[in-house]
């Protein structure tokens, strides 16, 4: 519904005046082997670092479709910081959001677009992880996945394997499978979308207020691009 925080404030306002409860489509909180991931993460110990990939080729993405054409190609609605907002959205949910964000954004011609074809974020959440996140609409083969290091070990997802990895000192690496559909993120987001609308819990729903929080590090990135310093996410 909207490209910015700005935009997206007063339909966030409208939700809490008239008592709605507002949810988006951030359906990999609904892929198995990533909440797998989330809930090993406590088998690694209080987590210090996080790098976050996902990289992919914008041409493959809808190989029918001339991907010029698409909304994808156009800086003001597309750009690949918004498309693969997923990630911004599930570091958010697995390790809390920051308060301020560097980043740079880069259109290098390769694609002949006008949005920006890559992103590099970094920020620290207070009490926490650095969190670093590299985006692109430019590489094959397709990558997507999260590193997480820890006190006592390190933890992996890899979400085009579905799959996560254990690393622990002295001991044998974990490696585990989660089959999954890929239509099975949408049913069970779906499923949990109408408990809600009957008045049941929201599980793990992405919230208006979590969205416009991924937005706002996304402006943050942004601002951060073009003045060259950290930018705070809610500049007062």
């Amino acid at each position: 519904l909207t490209a910015d925080a700005a935009s997206a404030l007063p339909l966030q306002a409208l939700a809490r005046a008239e008592g709605r409860r507002v949810f988006v489509g951030c359906v990999l909180r609904y892929a198995t082997s990533l909440r797998a991931f989330r809930a090993a993460l406590p088998d690694i110990g209080p987590v210090h670092h996080v790098r976050i990939v996902c990289q992919s080729y914008l041409p493959d993405w809808r190989p029918d479709r001339p991907y010029r054409d698409s909304y994808s190609a156009r800086a003001g609605e597309g750009g690949v910081l918004r498309d693969l907002i997923h990630e911004i959205d599930y570091a958010g949910w697995l390790f809390g959001w920051p308060r301020r964000v560097a980043g740079r954004l880069r259109n290098l011609g390769r694609l002949g677009i006008t949005a920006e074809e890559q992103a590099d974020l970094q920020w620290s959440i207070e009490g926490g992880p650095a969190v670093s996140v590299t985006l692109d609409y430019l590489s094959r083969p397709t990558r997507r996945g999260i590193t997480a290091c820890g006190a006592a070990g390190t933890l992996e997802w890899d979400g085009v394997l579905q799959q996560t990895r254990l690393q622990r000192a002295g001991q044998a690496d974990e490696i585990r499978p989660w089959a999954q559909e890929r239509n099975g993120m949408f049913t069970d987001q779906a499923r949990a979308f109408v408990q809600a609308c009957t008045g049941g819990p929201a599980g793990e729903l992405a919230t208006v207020d979590e969205a416009v929080e991924a937005l706002a590090v996304c402006d943050a990135a942004r601002r951060s691009s073009g003045s060259h310093r950290e930018e705070e996410v809610w500049p007062t």
